[in-house]
């Protein structure tokens, strides 16, 4: 006997909102969370969502007055490593507090019938006498039965890393495969200085963003392997870039997955979002709304697989894959690796890039000639290197060839494990962003 249609492990955006969805579709959900309520997603508080996500994902707007908002912005801006070059961008963007943000929405999947259960850890997955998933059990022992189990538990991917199957990859997430992500919350010391757009610097995987004092900042980076190197390319950044003087208010830490997802999301009994699927965008490494564009339709799919008391098999939970494969999975795997060419240049090469509206483009910028062409001439001309054009060149070809890969994703299962075998030939060529790291241990 099931005490649930679905369990999720995991409380933050994406499992949650992805309980709001199940639950609107009269499905009966539990939710667990190793945290306290109290200290639910305490770990950042500032974030950025993009004002048009409210209504692609059917979410009122955040407005002033309500208690997560901060502010919004309409433009995003960067520069060229040598900040010779900028580019202007518009996309409106709400500034918000991530734990209150995530309180909105646990409201709105309570009112849907959903429960929460906090401080409730996931030790293991329960069986069928098929062998089949059908529930979870706590750290308490407590066994809990349910048709569908869902992992949003982020990073530590704690459900996906026991599943044993062929059609889910069970790797950890590890240190080459996220970006350590480094926040300094700063009181800026002209009081005429206002940051009130986001500006970044790509070559640095740095950036200055509005916090929630309008006489502040955050000053942040990116980077793989290790806190410490974090710590490093920030010092780094800070060095190369004029950023405004400030006063340090205090440092926050987070990571964000930055690898490609699992080919498959689903299983027998089993579905994979968020985090925990590695479904962050691969130019900023934003989670939110990718974990969002996977689960919306999913919702749609779990409440047919579940129709009538059924067992929701991998056969039926399978369109989940598809949908997501051939569509963001397709653009977002051939951007994830021009970017692993992109970034493995030097600084007058990336000023070059931002120089001819190469990769980095305003939105009323005209570029004239072909892309391979302006490369080339850069080289001719001595101001773009031949090492930079072969790495590029030879990330977009492979890039090009994982979309076109992806949009043939198969829509079955049976066609699965020989597409994966070129998937995997494709994804060694790429190599990964952490591949660029020459000075980790220095």
């Amino acid at each position: 006997m099931y005490n649930y249609d679905v369990i999720i492990v995991g409380a933050g955006t994406a499992g949650t909102y992805f309980s709001y969805l199940l639950g609107k579709r009269g499905l009966k959900v539990l939710v667990i969370d190793k945290d306290s309520e109290k200290n639910l997603a305490k770990r950042l508080d500032i974030f950025h969502f993009t004002t048009q996500s409210f209504a692609r994902f059917n979410l009122p707007e955040s407005k002033a007055g309500d208690p997560e908002f901060v502010s919004k912005f309409s433009y995003i801006y960067s520069r060229s490593a040598l900040d010779n070059y900028e580019k202007k961008n518009f996309l409106e963007v709400h500034v918000m507090h991530l734990p209150l943000f995530i309180q909105r929405l646990r409201n709105k999947a309570l009112k849907e019938g959903v429960e929460f259960r906090f401080s409730t850890e996931f030790k293991g997955l329960l069986y069928d006498d098929k062998q089949r998933i059908n529930g979870i059990e706590t750290k308490a022992e407590e066994k809990i039965r349910a048709r569908l189990v869902v992992d949003a538990s982020g990073i530590p991917s704690v459900v996906r890393t026991v599943v044993k199957d062929p059609y889910m990859e069970n790797f950890p997430i590890g240190p080459r495969d996220k970006f350590y992500v480094f926040l300094k919350y700063v009181k800026l010391k002209d009081p005429k200085v206002k940051i009130d757009m986001s500006l970044s610097w790509p070559y640095y995987k740095g950036w200055i963003a509005p916090q929630q004092n309008k006489d502040g900042a955050i000053v942040g980076v990116g980077a793989n392997i290790s806190v410490d190197y974090a710590r490093k390319c920030m010092k780094k950044f800070e060095d190369s870039i004029k950023l405004p003087e400030y006063t340090l208010q205090y440092e926050e830490w987070g990571a964000t997955p930055y690898r490609r997802p699992p080919y498959s999301f689903v299983t027998d009994g089993f579905l994979v979002l968020g985090d925990a699927a590695c479904l962050t965008q691969p130019m900023n490494g934003e989670g939110i709304t990718s974990a969002w564009v996977q689960s919306t339709p999913a919702a749609d799919i779990v409440a047919e697989a579940l129709k009538d008391r059924k067992y929701p098999t991998k056969e039926a939970l399978w369109p989940i894959n598809v949908m997501y494969q051939t569509g963001e999975g397709a653009e977002f795997a051939g951007q994830r690796a021009l970017l692993v060419g992109a970034v493995n240049m030097t600084k007058a090469d990336n000023d070059y890039l931002y120089a001819n509206g190469i990769i980095f483009k305003s939105d009323d910028e005209e570029v004239k000639g072909s892309v391979a062409g302006n490369l080339i001439k850069g080289v001719l001309k001595g101001k773009f290197t031949l090492a930079a054009l072969r790495s590029l060149m030879r990330a977009s070809g492979t890039g090009n060839k994982l979309t076109k890969h992806y949009k043939k994703y198969p829509t079955t299962p049976e066609g699965y494990l020989n597409w994966k075998k070129r998937a995997d030939c494709l994804w060694k060529k790429a190599g990964s962003m952490a591949d660029n790291v020459k000075d980790a241990e220095e």
